[in-house]
């Protein structure tokens, strides 16, 4: 079923933490969001979840391709990207038919993804155009003429992803051929040329699409059109007041964003930190390091590595959430970084696992691949419900209902998952980060194989080179003792490059039983491979770990979080009695732990004695004359990717620090 040209090595993934998630995507998430998509059922949306046009609990979004493929009669309805939901969906069931070799039945999906695929191949213009909103509720001649909230590019983006996802999978160019048509007319309109348009879209997606379409094709053509995108970005920052003005077509009437809220108040080449909406600049900055590389211009590469320094360095929280601020979806300033007015949107930490896989490709460092681990089992991980059938837009570390409820600048921070969401571009972004899981686990670079995520799989290489990941015990992300044998029947020359996370204090790697003394190079331990087998062995300290935050970062003053290997633990009202924020533990409490096999489809459990402030409650302020008492309090703490799956209550990641 696999299209053999695939840029990467053939993945079969054998985690069993990982494979859970597969198997959910499959047998839950994507025929979920299926019926979603097609209006068959009703989708519950809490308070906060707000539904747009007519307060509508429908999707609609296979009616308007249906209706644009001339199956069915009808208006438009929805937002203008409402096609976005569908290529996404497809993108991550094409993925989702290589699950095909892990033993998964992907029969009904695949008879689903040639019906979608057939849509938008009837659904396109003639001239390559597509997107439903446009050809269902608009004139012909307002296309590309209202850029600034249209969204037309960041929607035929996300259907050359879809595309390019469909052929690698599947070797058909069914679905490529109509994305070629689409970047075709893209090309026809934009340029430098008189006649075209001389700006890009409000909503970047269709430069990282279109380096994507060149890695399938071949067609320079492609990959020069992304570059264009990105040099032209913000260079006429009036660019989208003067399309209005020539009478462009109008979205989101009385909504007036700044323009660094669209990427596009300077050169986007010039930007010296990460400002903005969240999803949008680390969306073009995964581009500016992705065509940087495929064009070797250091201008781009050096942007995209100081993008990526500021927002590590102090725009991210613990979780791996990133955008602090919920007007506009975006970050704020450097180390500001509430814990519970955080955005943290799910889209943005699967941007983030885009971003930093472009960034391996370019240059592989352990310092980017500990972020992408840390993306892949708490920020992104947490937006989906165990069983994939509800989902975070907002990924809060302090989250309360009672707040939430009562104060609208907290409405935006949900207690329990919704169901689906007027604005739907979190839960099929996740799940196509699950089901191409394969894509992110190595990265090659010449004669190196850098193994940079801990995620058990048999990977083959064209060289005839076969890498097998195993792990002891309750599997990682529990137990940190990997293996990895190397079958190398030809003895080509190779070298295996495996990471050392840097939250791992203490490690041990042995070679052919041997251990081994090296000194880590950008993170990474390098065994030569070379011989016709070879049986590496690394072991890592899962000890757990107290965490504190910079002082820079005022909402974390004086407060400590946990973490166990890859995973930040959370408390959760439902193990502990609330209200949480009188809960606190010295920075030498001891912490047991334990494996639950039972609880939340398997997790570590962490117990911590810790204090409890106590006081008598004489008014609602009262003259401070001595230290308030504290009592020994046992705290539990789950993974903070877990919680929101039994009870609906307070949650929090940061607690007081006690002395």
């Amino acid at each position: 079923m696999t299209n053999q040209s695939i840029p990467y090595p053939r993945v079969r993934i054998t985690s069993k933490f990982w494979n859970r998630y597969r198997a959910m995507a499959v047998d839950n998430a994507l025929p979920y969001q299926w019926r979603a998509l097609n209006d068959e059922v009703p989708v519950d949306v809490p308070e906060g979840a707000a539904w747009g046009e007519n307060g509508s609990m429908f999707s609609h979004s296979l009616r308007n391709l249906r209706i644009a493929a001339g199956r069915e009669e009808g208006k438009f309805s929805g937002q203008p990207f409402q096609d976005t939901d569908v290529s996404k969906w497809l993108e991550a069931a094409s993925y989702a038919l290589r699950c095909e070799d892990e033993g998964m039945d992907v029969d009904e999906l695949a008879t689903q993804v040639d019906y979608v695929v057939s849509l938008f191949e009837e659904a396109q213009d003639e001239d390559g155009y597509l997107d439903t909103k446009f050809e269902l509720d608009m004139p012909v001649e307002q296309r590309f003429q209202g850029l600034r909230f249209s969204h037309e590019l960041y929607t035929m983006g996300h259907f050359i992803e879809a595309a390019v996802a469909h052929y690698e999978v599947t070797g058909s160019r069914k679905a490529l051929d109509v994305a070629e048509r689409a970047a075709d007319c893209i090309d026809r309109h934009f340029g430098d040329e008189p006649g075209k348009v001389h700006g890009p879209d409000g909503h970047p997606e269709v430069e990282l699409a279109l380096a994507r379409l060149y890695e399938a094709t071949g067609e320079r053509r492609w990959l020069e059109l992304a570059a264009w995108f990105i040099r032209i970005r913000g260079v006429d920052p009036e660019f989208f007041d003067e399309q209005d003005k020539a009478g462009g077509p109008r979205f989101y009437p009385g909504l007036d964003m700044p323009r660094r809220y669209f990427v596009a108040d300077g050169p986007v080449l010039d930007l010296e930190k990460a400002d903005g909406h969240a999803v949008r600049l680390i969306y073009m900055a995964t581009a500016i390091a992705k065509v940087g590389h495929l064009l070797a211009d250091d201008g781009m590469r050096q942007t995209a590595e100081r993008l990526w320094n500021n927002i590590v360095g102090h725009r991210m929280y613990i979780t791996g959430a990133v955008g602090s601020c919920q007007v506009g979806e975006a970050f704020s300033y450097d180390d500001d970084l509430p814990n519970d007015l955080v955005y943290g949107e799910t889209c943005a930490s699967v941007g983030m696992l885009f971003y930093g896989r472009a960034l391996m490709q370019a240059h592989p460092r352990g310092a980017v691949a500990d972020v992408m681990e840390l993306q892949l089992f708490n920020g992104m991980l947490a937006g989906v419900q165990l069983d994939g059938t509800r989902y975070f837009y907002v990924n809060p570390l302090d989250a309360d209902p009672v707040g939430s409820a009562g104060n609208p600048v907290r409405r935006h921070v949900l207690t329990r998952r919704a169901g689906w969401f007027d604005c739907a571009c979190c839960p099929a972004n996740l799940i196509r980060l699950i089901t191409s899981l394969d894509q992110y686990l190595y990265t090659v670079d010449g004669d190196t194989v850098y193994a940079h995520q801990f995620i058990a799989n048999r990977a083959e290489f064209d060289d005839g080179v076969v890498i097998e990941q195993t792990q002891g015990g309750e599997e990682y992300p529990w137990c940190g003792d990997i293996r990895f044998v190397v079958d190398n029947p030809n003895r080509v020359p190779k070298r295996l490059a495996v990471r050392i996370p840097a939250w791992s204090e203490r490690w041990s790697l042995e070679v052919n039983g041997s251990a081994v003394h090296l000194d880590s190079v950008d993170g990474f331990i390098c065994v030569d491979v070379s011989g016709k087998a070879t049986e590496i062995r690394l072991k890592l300290d899962m000890s757990v770990r107290r965490m504190r935050a910079s002082l820079d970062v005022k909402a974390d003053v004086g407060k400590l979080a946990v973490a166990r290997g890859p995973i930040v633990f959370c408390m959760e009202e439902v193990d502990n009695e609330g209200p949480l924020w009188l809960d606190g533990m010295r920075v030498d409490s001891p912490i047991d732990e334990r494996y639950d096999a039972d609880l939340l489809e398997g997790v570590e459990v962490l117990t911590v004695e810790g204090l409890r402030l106590e006081c008598e409650r004489a008014g609602q302020y009262v003259v401070a004359d001595r230290a308030l008492a504290e009592r020994p309090h046992r705290l539990t703490m789950i993974p903070y990717y877990s919680w929101c799956n039994r009870a609906e209550g307070q949650m929090q990641v940061w607690m007081r620090e006690s002395h």
